[in-house]
Parts: structure tokens; sequence; C-alpha cells
């Protein structure tokens, strides 16, 4: 039997987190992993508590309207997944983590904001089983940012 890589272990349990999801459009999970490989926080894409999700509706509003992925973000109902971990985590424990998420091959302008102010240095990202892992910097980021 071969051991799993910590890397397609925090994946595997950020793909476990997506399936939490509420959101009708996408299914996105978080880990947020300290450099000692203890999980600092999880996360997955919905709507914030007691707020009736599209799932609940029946219908999303950004499906509904045609609204292309990664735009008109103040249409959409839920919290990402990304925020939704940094959210638990918190500052302090976030400092010098990496986070690991499932469901997604980019990360969106919010929740790049979100990754720098929270003191995370590395992203990796897996869209699904058949896609690439993605290796992003918190500096690369930063640098995307600067460009906006």
């Amino acid at each position: 039997m071969e051991m799993k890589s910590w890397e397609d272990y925090f994946l595997d349990l950020a793909k476990t987190c997506a399936s939490r999801s509420n959101c009708i459009r996408a299914q996105v999970g978080a880990v947020i992993v300290g450099d000692d490989k203890k999980i600092k926080a999880t996360g997955y894409n919905g709507t914030p508590s007691k707020v009736e999700s599209c799932y609940e509706r029946g219908e999303c509003y950004r499906i509904k309207h045609n609204i292309p992925s990664g735009t008109k973000y103040e249409t959409c109902r839920s919290i990402h997944a990304e925020q939704n971990a940094i959210i638990q985590a918190g500052q302090d424990r976030c400092k010098g983590s990496t986070m690991y998420i499932w469901g997604h091959n980019f990360i969106c302008i919010l929740c790049k904001r979100f990754i720098v102010q929270s003191g995370i240095t590395n992203v990796v990202l897996r869209k699904d089983e058949n896609s690439p892992v993605l290796h992003v910097t918190v500096e690369d980021i930063r640098r995307e940012l600067e460009e906006v």
C-alpha cells in the first residue's frame, strides 16, 4: 500500500468539504493547513447562517440570468469556501498556512484579497479529478492585485 501524499490528503479533505455546499452552481471546499500539517479550518461555499440557499429555493439567480463565472459577485447569495475557511480560522491561525481548494482552478478577486490579508502563504487548487493541481504563492496573488 502506498501512502497518500500530504497534498493529495488535504485536497481530498477539501473535496469532502465541497460536498457540504448548498450552491447549485458550484461545489467548492477549502482547507487551511499550518506548516505543522495541522488543520486550522475548513470551509465550503454556501449562504450565510439562516439565509435561504439557492438549493432550498430551487433556483440560482446567476444561472437564471446567465451571469458568467467570475463576474457580478454581488448577485450571489453564497460566501465562497475560501472566505468561509478564513472567517472560521481567523488571521492568527492563517498566518504562514497553505490553503487547499477543491472545485476551482482559479481564485476570484474577492478571495485573493482575503487570502493576502489573512497571512496565508500558499494555495493549492484542483478543479476536479481530471484536472492538474495548481500551486499559487501569495506573492503571485499580490502581483496580480497590483495589476488591477
